[in-house]
């Protein structure tokens, strides 16, 4: 699939994944990961990013799939502990309030929000919601493996983070593989 390099997401993000990339990996691994990626970037990630620099989405999907791959990780699994993390610390962080105080319910209301603050491109929206579940669905956007990995991951971790119970997340659609968008179900208790 051909990479669409206009599509860019914030710097906190990409903090998140270095974080993570530096406490799953050994320096050797991380500086193999860095050496796959484009030299420009490659350089680049070897510092830090601020918090409101712009970096190509693909570049982030690409550092997840070698530091994947480094770790001998399935890319699934990488991907989505790689969104709880940093799930955490965007509660650590800007969405603090968001999951100390709200219910589920309150904090999908600000899932368009939370998304569009962060990423250039693509529509984050809650489709259907009752008291114990919500289908949510990322649309005019298409997402790579890792991205979708991560996200699950976020969204997933972003839920036990309001005292639900019980989470568990489905994606029945994904725009990566043909779809029109990307879906994902999440019911708790």
């Amino acid at each position: 699939m051909p990479v669409d390099e206009s599509v860019t997401v914030k710097g906190s993000p990409v903090r998140s994944l270095q974080k993570f990339i530096e406490a799953n990996l050994t320096p050797a691994q991380r500086d193999s990961v860095l050496s796959a990626l484009p030299r420009e970037w490659g350089q680049r990630l070897r510092g830090p990013i601020l918090p409101t620099e712009t970096v190509p989405v693909h570049v982030l999907n690409r550092l997840t799939v070698e530091a994947a791959r480094a770790k001998g990780e399935p890319l699934e699994q990488f991907g989505r502990r790689a969104g709880q993390a940093a799930a955490g610390d965007a509660v650590k962080g800007i969405y603090r309030f968001f999951a100390l105080v709200l219910t589920p319910a309150a904090l999908l209301s600000k899932a368009s929000q939370m998304w569009s603050s962060l990423y250039n491109r693509g529509e984050l929206r809650v489709e259907s919601q009752t008291e114990h579940s919500a289908r949510l669905q990322l649309l005019n956007i298409t997402m790579e493996p890792a991205g979708c990995a991560r996200m699950t991951g976020w969204i997933e971790r972003m839920a036990e983070m309001t005292g639900s119970k019980n989470v568990r997340i489905t994606k029945p659609k994904c725009s990566g593989k043909g779809d029109s968008c990307c879906e994902w179900q999440l019911d708790w208790s």
